[in-house]
C-alpha cells in the first residue's frame, strides 16, 4: 500500500467515526445516516483500492464499537451497513447473477434472523416479542428492504465513481 493510500484511508475512518458520533444525537435519523456512512468504503472500492476501503471498514467498525455511546448504532454500521458494502463488492465480482443474488439474501437473512431471534427471546428489551406469523412477515418484508435497498445501491455507486476518482486525484 501507498503512503497516500493509507493516509485517505485514515482520514476517511476518522471522518466515519466522527459521522457516526454524532449521528448518535439524531433520534430518527440515525439510522439513516449510518446507512449512508456506510458508503464510505465504497468509495476505495470504485477507484480500484480494495485493501484500503477493507481497512476502513474494519478500523471504522472497531473504533466505533469502543468509542461510540450508542453501540446499537455501532453494531449496524460494523454487521450490516459498512459490511453490506464490503460483502456486496464481492459479490458483484461473481460472474453468475443468481450467484450474486443468492450471496445477498443469505447474507440478508441470516442477519434478520439473528436479529429476529433475539427480539423473540427477549434480548433486545426495546421490541416487543413476535409471534411466528410476524416473524416471518417481517422476514419477507427484510428481503423486500434488501431488494430495494441494493437496487438503489446500483445506482448509487456508479454515480459516485466521478467523485471518487476526483477525491483520488486530489491527493496527487
Amino acid at each position: 500500500m501507498r503512503a497516500q493510500q493509507i493516509a485517505r484511508g485514515g482520514m476517511m475512518t476518522g471522518v466515519s467515526v466522527a459521522l457516526l458520533y454524532f449521528a448518535t444525537f439524531l433520534s430518527i435519523a440515525s439510522w439513516a445516516a449510518c446507512m449512508l456512512i456506510g458508503f464510505i468504503p465504497e468509495l476505495f472500492f470504485l477507484v480500484g483500492e480494495r485493501k484500503t476501503g477493507c481497512l476502513v471498514y474494519a478500523a471504522t467498525s472497531a473504533l466505533s464499537l469502543f468509542l461510540l455511546p450508542d453501540k446499537l448504532l455501532a453494531i449496524l454500521y460494523a454487521g450490516l451497513f459498512g459490511l453490506y458494502t464490503v460483502i456486496r463488492y464481492y459479490l458483484e465480482r461473481v460472474p453468475s447473477r443468481i450467484l450474486r443474488w443468492v450471496g445477498k439474501f443469505a447474507f440478508a437473512n441470516v442477519w434478520i434472523f439473528v436479529v429476529l431471534t433475539c427480539i423473540r427471546c427477549g434480548l433486545l428489551p426495546e421490541f416487543p416479542v413476535l409471534s411466528k406469523t410476524l416473524f416471518l412477515i417481517v422476514l419477507g418484508a427484510g428481503n423486500l428492504i434488501l431488494v430495494y435497498y441494493d437496487l438503489c445501491l446500483s445506482r448509487i455507486f456508479p454515480g459516485m465513481r466521478g467523485w471518487a476518482l476526483r477525491f483520488n486525484n486530489s491527493f496527487k
